[in-house]
C-alpha cells in the first residue's frame, strides 16, 4: 500500500514537472533564447571569433541602443499601436541637445532635458494625431518619422555637430565589467518594464486596451490616456538612446545620421520576441532577447564572413516571417 502511494505521488510529481516544462518550452521568449544559442554556435563554427571577448561587448553595446526603444515600444504594441519614427527622435535629440550646448551655451544637463522634452513633445503629436484624429499609428509615425529626420537635417545642414565639451562623453565612457553602461541601462530597463507588465495595474490597463478596447473602456479604463501615455514613453526612451549613442560616438558629435532605419531594428526584434501587431499579447523579456537575435544575425553576417549586403534583406525576410507567423497564432487563438 505504501509502495503504491509513493508511486502515484511520483506520478503526479512527474506530471506536474512534464506540464511546466511543456509550458516553458512552449513560450516564444524561450524559442529566441534556445534559436539565439543555436545561431551563435553556428557562427562560431563558421569563425571562432564571435565568442571573443572584444565581439561580445560590441555586439551588447550595439544591441542596448534598439533595446532601449523596444521597452517603450512593446507597451506601445500591447496596447495595440506601434512607432515607427523611434530613429528619428533619436537623431531629434541628439543634434537638438548637441545645437543647444554648443550654440546656445546651455549646460549639459539643460540640453539634456530640453531635448528630452523634445522627444515627449514627438510622443504626444503621434499621441494626438492617432488617439484623437483616427489616424492608423503606422501611418502617423511614418509622417512624423520624415518631419523629424527632415528637422535634424535643417538643424545641422545634414553636417555633425561638433566640437562638444568632453563632458558629453562621460556616460559613454562607462564601462561597468567591461560592458557599455547603456547594455545594463537597457536590462535594467527591462526588468522594470516586466514587473510592470506583469504585476501591476498598468500592464492590465495595457493588456485589456490592446486586446479589447471596448471592454476595457467598460471596465473603467481609459484607454486614450492609456495609448497616450505609451507613445511618449516610446517617444523618450528613443530621445534617451539618441543622447546616450551620441555620448558613445568619437569627438561625441550631434549627428543627424544617428538612429537612421534603427525603427526597423526594433519593430522586428519585439515582433520576433512574441509582441503582437494586434495588441494584448507580450512581454519585455521577449522583446530584449527578440532584439539580442537581431543583432546576432547582423553581426554573426560580418563575423561569419558572409555578404555584408545580406544584413538588409535578411532583416526584411525575418519581418515578414515574424508577421506570417503572429498572424496565423492570431487565428488560432480567435477559431
Amino acid at each position: 500500500m505504501e509502495l503504491s502511494f509513493n508511486e502515484r505521488d511520483q506520478a503526479s510529481r512527474s506530471k506536474i514537472l512534464a506540464s511546466y516544462a511543456r509550458r516553458i518550452l512552449g513560450r516564444q521568449e524561450t524559442g529566441i533564447i534556445l534559436l539565439s544559442i543555436a545561431l551563435t554556435i553556428f557562427f562560431y563554427f563558421r569563425n571562432p571569433a564571435m565568442l571573443s571577448p572584444i565581439t561580445v561587448v560590441a555586439l551588447l553595446r550595439t544591441m542596448a541602443f534598439p533595446a532601449l526603444i523596444a521597452m517603450g515600444m512593446v507597451q506601445l504594441m500591447i496596447a495595440g499601436e506601434i512607432d515607427l519614427s523611434t530613429g528619428a527622435v533619436m537623431s531629434l535629440s541628439a543634434v537638438f541637445a548637441a545645437k543647444l550646448i554648443r550654440d546656445a551655451g546651455f549646460s549639459i544637463p539643460l540640453a539634456v532635458v530640453c531635448s528630452l522634452g523634445a522627444a515627449a513633445l514627438v510622443g504626444l503629436a503621434n499621441a494626438a494625431i492617432t488617439v484623437k484624429v483616427g489616424v492608423p499609428s503606422v501611418i502617423t509615425t511614418i509622417g512624423t518619422m520624415f518631419i523629424v529626420r527632415g528637422i535634424s537635417y535643417s538643424f545641422t545642414n545634414g553636417l555633425p555637430i561638433y566640437p562638444l565639451p568632453p563632458e558629453v562623453g562621460i556616460i559613454g565612457s562607462w564601462r561597468p565589467l567591461g560592458i557599455s553602461f547603456t547594455f545594463f541601462l537597457a536590462l535594467g530597463v527591462m526588468v522594470i518594464v516586466q514587473i510592470l507588465l506583469s504585476w501591476t495595474r498598468w500592464g492590465s490597463a495595457l493588456f485589456a486596451t490592446g486586446g479589447n478596447k471596448i471592454a476595457a473602456e467598460v471596465c473603467g479604463i481609459n484607454t486614450d490616456r492609456v495609448k497616450t501615455i505609451s507613445f511618449v514613453v516610446t517617444s523618450l526612451l528613443a530621445g534617451m538612446a539618441g543622447l546616450l549613442t551620441m555620448s558613445q560616438l568619437p569627438l561625441t558629435p550631434g549627428d543627424p545620421i544617428i538612429g537612421k532605419n534603427l525603427e526597423l531594428h526594433v519593430l522586428v526584434g519585439v515582433i520576433i520576441g512574441g509582441v503582437s501587431f494586434y495588441g494584448g499579447r507580450g512581454s519585455a523579456v521577449g522583446a530584449f532577447f527578440g532584439v539580442l537575435f537581431i543583432q546576432l544575425v547582423k553581426s554573426g553576417l560580418v563575423i561569419g564572413r558572409f555578404d555584408s549586403f545580406l544584413q538588409t534583406p535578411v532583416l526584411g525576410v525575418l519581418l515578414v516571417l515574424a508577421a506570417v507567423t503572429d498572424v496565423l497564432r492570431h487565428r488560432k487563438d480567435e477559431g
